[in-house]
């Protein structure tokens, strides 16, 4: 057993991965640094609401799967972030986009709920909780913005495909996106050597796998369908929904000296993680 089931919210087991068990004192101390206090208390109670935020965050994903007739298997919280998985994901334009769109607006309702929720706080006078609400505040804006960057495997990318679809073809679509999401990951691989900084470098590799992944996938899945093209033009002739299983999923935050980090992982970057922290199974 290497992850563990910590709540179970509208039917969707929500699980930890034994790695963020692990790592979540590291993430303790790195809220610590950010609040300027030397109690670890304070930074664990911001890293455990950065999960909670994250795990939020795929449960708006999910709940609109849902409402889409998807099945959601489970809800994964990772170091590198969280993933909720799918059996199937719905693969009409208007139905990806809006699944694609109702994590970021769950981050944003946190955001100024953390702003609006920590300011009241620190004025009546509980200054350090006053302090982790709105940094969890900014936590969440952070994630808001950086998912809708229009590129695999960012929330944006999916809302960028289905408004691209309809008018160059899915294939079409998610080779755009999946070409800025290796660039991005390109990009943060440079400053992550200029910065000696390999959490960043971990997540240039997870971000470039995980835009070819997203790629190779559609490729298959419109090559077996006859038709690599296809455009969702005749709607009857094909599913509404893929088949297989689809991870999504936002990054968390990582506060720190010389970088600010995100990522999003999807199938292929669960390869490499597995070889970096060993083979998991549910």
């Amino acid at each position: 057993m290497t992850s563990y089931q910590i709540a179970k919210i509208f039917g969707i087991p929500i699980r930890a991965h034994i790695t963020l068990v692990i790592l979540l004192p590291l993430f303790a101390v790195d809220f610590a640094r950010a609040l300027h206090t030397h109690s670890l208390l304070w930074g664990l109670l911001a890293a455990v609401g950065l999960f909670a935020s994250v795990a939020l965050h795929e449960l708006g994903h999910s709940v609109v799967a849902i409402r889409k007739h998807c099945r959601v298997r489970e809800i994964l919280l990772l170091p590198i972030g969280g993933v909720a998985q799918l059996d199937q994901m719905p693969s009409r334009p208007r139905d990806e986009f809006q699944m694609a769109i109702a994590g970021p607006l769950v981050s944003a309702v946190l955001a100024v709920l953390g702003w609006f929720g920590g300011s009241a706080v620190f004025n009546l006078g509980f200054h350090n909780l006053g302090r982790v609400l709105s940094l969890l505040g900014g936590v969440n804006l952070m994630l808001f913005l950086f998912n809708l960057l229009p590129s695999f495997p960012m929330d944006g990318g999916r809302i960028f495909r289905s408004w691209l679809t309809p008018r160059v073809g899915r294939l079409v679509a998610t080779g755009i996106a999946a070409k800025i999401g290796r660039f991005m990951a390109l990009v943060f691989g440079v400053l992550a050597v200029i910065h000696f900084n390999l959490f960043l470098l971990l997540i240039a590799i997870f971000i470039y796998q995980a835009a070819g992944a997203e790629y190779r996938m559609v490729r298959i899945q419109e090559a077996s369908r006859g038709s690599p093209f296809a455009t969702w033009t005749s709607p009857e002739k094909t599913s509404p929904y893929q088949d297989g299983e689809i991870e999504v999923g936002p990054p968390p935050y990582r506060t720190g000296r010389t970088s600010t980090s995100f990522v999003r992982p999807i199938r292929a970057q669960h390869d490499l993680f597995d070889d970096l922290f060993q083979k998991w199974r549910w």
